[in-house]
């Protein structure tokens, strides 16, 4: 079944009352869900209470969804905002904890993380939320630069120029804290 499919099946399902379509809905988007709202929240443990929130909205307004025009983008959109009213309410009161927590998740088992991990963790989370995102889904989640621009609602241009300013950023970040 192709993406477009998918989509479609998911949306009469949803627009019918169909349940189960929300266990097929977790099984598809969690993985890249709770991938972006990590780099939003730099918490693993409030982006799965977040992720919990998206998929409670989804059923209460199931049929709103249904009608969504590009699903994943959706989806994605959903997510931002109700992290973002998240950040909004927990305030700046945390911003001190969550440096020293680890949130970041490679996409792939690592045998032997090297050192740099954790900096990279900590230059990741100094980066404007828009640039840190883009850098998570292009290297943590291995999405392409047309993929990011469609799931933030951006140009593929703007997706890839968020992913070098925020290397950039990062590597200047990285050879000061070494």
């Amino acid at each position: 079944m192709n993406s477009q499919s998918t989509e479609d099946d998911i949306r009469e399902r949803l627009a019918s009352g169909d349940s189960s379509v929300l266990h097929d809905l977790w099984d598809w988007y969690v993985s890249d869900l709770l991938g972006y709202l990590m780099a939003i929240l730099r918490s693993r443990s409030e982006a799965e209470d977040i992720l919990q929130d998206v998929f409670v909205t989804i059923a209460r307004k199931r049929e709103k969804v249904a009608k969504a025009r590009l699903l994943k983008p959706y989806l994605f959109g959903l997510s931002r905002n109700l992290a973002l009213n998240h950040i909004k309410k927990r305030g700046r009161s945390r911003e001190r904890d969550q440096k020293a927590s680890h949130w970041l998740e490679l996409n792939r088992e690592v045998e032997d993380p090297d050192d740099r991990v954790p900096l990279m963790e900590v230059a990741l989370g100094e980066l404007p939320e828009n640039q840190r995102t883009a850098l998570v889904l292009k290297f943590y989640r291995g999405k392409s630069f047309r993929e990011i621009g469609e799931l933030l609602g951006i140009s593929e241009n703007t997706a890839g120029s968020r992913v070098r300013y925020g290397m950039e950023k990062m590597r200047k970040m990285m050879e000061a804290l070494k």
